[in-house]
């Protein structure tokens, strides 16, 4: 088989959904002789180059201060580099990146939709227009999911081609769930007996991290439950949850993890995942929370309730009613309500329609359409 040349245009270089799941993918590419690229269009690559870099990807940056400069920069790029496969990632100057690559002879350009972005007025149809045209110029459009594809097609008319994301399935560690949950929290040092609660996601306004925070001296207080929180990730908000966390004081059981490998191992070691996010698209954190914790509370929002069945796979709750947080969790760590089989369907989900093997070869095929 004739190798290829593909290069993602990423934002930067970051612990998030779209570079997790090309970490996790680099031996399919490999196996299919797909040489990857990874492009950075802002001025720093990311925190996650160095990891990206020992999966053999090879990675570059075209940014530059101000946007004219940076498309410049991106047009020069391409027009030396040449690519058999360019898959766009970003929404920001979209058409523009569009009509540079075709100005220098790329034909095979595949854009991904990750979120179910609510663009209203004025916005909406710039991008509506922007999406039309990219497809005439010969841009395949794929969806991560079915709630983005939708999404797409409701609000910009935009016909799109669903390849869910993906995760890497390690069912052996699955299996050993118990000896890693006990392992974890000896590494954490959090008493078996603690009822903890784990969040994964970069800190910005949509995650909604806030919520949790808020929900912690709720449940302690006036439900007399002792409480830990796992906060995953970082991000813009960092600071402003930290502090925010502060306040409740030093017994507040609030611990900021930051970035880390270990989230499988994490998820095992804590009885359950909430996310309270405004909107998704087709979280990554979300499949592992489904695939090794099994027991996941979200927001009744886009790309979240369509994912969890309330009460079938997880439970999906609006975060405007945090009395219903409080209620459930309290069950929950009581022992009133069984989660086994909720868990079960939970990871039968992802299983079936979110493996990485089917998923990532999927999108390989879609490339060569």
């Amino acid at each position: 088989m004739k190798s290829q040349k593909a290069v993602h245009i990423l934002h930067s270089i970051e612990f998030s959904g779209a570079e997790i799941m090309l970490y996790q993918a680099s031996d399919i590419f490999r196996k299919n002789h797909i040489n990857v690229t990874l492009l950075a269009c802002e001025l720093r690559k990311g925190k996650f180059e160095l990891q990206m870099l020992e999966k053999g990807y090879a990675i570059d940056s075209v940014g530059s201060n101000g946007k004219i400069a940076s498309m410049l920069r991106f047009y020069r790029y391409f027009r030396k580099a040449k690519f058999d496969i360019v898959h766009i990632h970003t929404e920001d100057m979209y058409l523009w990146k569009v009509i540079a690559l075709r100005l220098t002879g790329h034909q095979n350009i595949v854009r991904s939709y990750h979120n179910n972005w609510t663009f209203k007025g004025w916005v909406r149809l710039k991008r509506t227009f922007h999406r039309r045209l990219a497809s005439l110029l010969g841009v395949k459009g794929h969806a991560i999911g079915a709630a983005v594809e939708a999404n797409e097609r409701k609000l910009f008319r935009n016909p799109t081609t669903i390849i869910n994301n993906w995760i890497s399935l390690n069912p052996k560690l699955l299996s050993e769930r118990e000896q890693v949950r006990a392992a974890k929290r000896r590494e954490l040092n959090i008493p078996e007996e603690t009822f903890v609660l784990i969040s994964i996601g970069g800190c910005s306004p949509i995650k909604n991290h806030n919520f949790i925070i808020d929900l912690i001296p709720q449940l302690r207080q006036n439900n007399g439950l002792n409480v830990y929180y796992l906060h995953v990730g970082t991000g813009a908000d960092e600071n402003t949850e930290k502090s925010k966390a502060a306040a409740l004081g030093p017994h507040s059981n609030i611990y900021f993890k930051g970035n880390r490998k270990d989230i499988p191992e994490l998820l095992m070691a804590a009885d359950v995942y909430l996310m309270p996010s405004l909107f998704e698209g087709l979280s990554i954190a979300l499949l592992e929370a489904m695939y090794y914790n099994g027991l996941v509370i979200v927001n009744d929002a886009p790309g979240l309730n369509n994912m969890v069945i309330h009460e079938t796979n997880g439970y999906v709750i609006d975060v405007s009613n945090i009395q219903a947080y409080t209620t459930l969790l309290k069950k929950i760590a009581q022992g009133e309500i069984d989660t086994s089989v909720t868990k079960a369907a939970a990871r039968e989900f992802v299983k079936k329609n979110f493996s990485m093997d089917k998923n990532a070869e999927e999108l390989v095929r879609f490339y060569n359409l």
